[in-house]
């Protein structure tokens, strides 16, 4: 089980002007939630660093490259035992993206999810008729399944030997959960998938991947890892 931490919604708070003092105060809500968590009592594996949740608003980002620096320096300070994993957006460009990565590798950080929401409502995996019903907000699903595959793909690319990649966007079967596999991911994060479907979705998917290894004639999963990237 992993434990997601992000910023405190800073909608209806008294929001510093200063430009400094907000990144601060985000940051310091950071520190302040992985150290409740650190000395509890409560069983986890890993830390999810949420810096792309959909529902934050006027809150500082940590997209831009010295704010993510910044934030990540601060993390670690803490000498968090446990390995962290940064959740990541998927509407940022690939360019945008290796920079990002780029910064994440300097510090202790274990790996990367990707991804997130699709926030862009004019992505070609939408349907018009949800996005005219939906005014508001991102979509989880299927409309996430292509980037997160392409985002996937491009870290692992480039970061294979450094980062560990969580994938996680459209996974409903086993055939999803494997072609992220084979596109990079080491492990994977189920969301809207596993509300349609039910829990016994991950039996299902582990049940089905055996079969796609032994068929594809890896000896184990992690061989399958990665196996499609050039």
């Amino acid at each position: 089980m992993g434990i997601s931490i992000g910023q405190t919604n800073q909608k209806g708070k008294k929001i510093e002007r200063s430009e400094i003092r907000r990144r601060r105060t985000a940051i310091e809500d950071i520190l302040s939630a992985f150290r409740i968590f650190e000395y509890s009592n409560i069983k986890s594996s890993y830390y999810e660093l949420n810096i792309s949740c959909p529902n934050l608003f006027g809150n500082i980002s940590f997209y831009p490259l010295k704010n993510l620096d910044e934030l990540l320096t601060s993390v670690d300070g803490l000498k968090i035992k446990k390995p962290i994993f940064v959740k990541m957006p998927i509407n940022q460009t690939n360019n945008e993206i290796l920079k990002m990565l780029d910064v994440i590798t300097r510090h202790k950080i274990a790996g990367v999810i990707f991804g997130n929401l699709q926030k862009n409502r004019n992505d070609s995996s939408l349907l018009s008729e949800e996005v005219k019903k939906f005014k508001k907000g991102g979509f989880s699903g299927k409309p996430t399944e292509r980037r997160s595959n392409e985002l996937i793909t491009l870290a692992y690319r480039h970061y294979k030997n450094r980062l560990l990649i969580i994938g996680c966007g459209g996974i409903f079967n086993a055939e999803d959960a494997y072609r992220k596999i084979k596109l990079g991911a080491s492990l994977l994060q189920l969301i809207t998938g596993l509300i349609y479907e039910g829990p016994t979705l991950v039996y299902e998917i582990n049940r089905e991947l055996s079969k796609f290894v032994k068929k594809d004639g890896f000896k184990n999963i992690s061989e399958a890892i990665g196996s499609e990237v050039n």
